[in-house]
């Protein structure tokens, strides 16, 4: 799955798919790297798994 991490000018972050659906949203992008990370983790297909950022 590719997901994408947008940064908010309030410093909020949300995590959504590359089509745009919204997976969740946190108060600031390091939660939301770390939600991350972990759901790769748990799924272990690191290859599949990328992430990118919004600007």
């Amino acid at each position: 799955m590719y997901c994408l991490i947008k940064e908010w000018p309030n410093k909020m972050a949300t995590l959504m798919t590359e089509d745009g659906v919204v997976l969740w949203t946190f108060s600031n992008i390091e939660e939301a790297r770390k939600v991350w990370r972990e759901w790769c983790s748990l799924h272990k297909d690191s290859i599949a798994n990328q992430i990118g950022a919004l600007d």
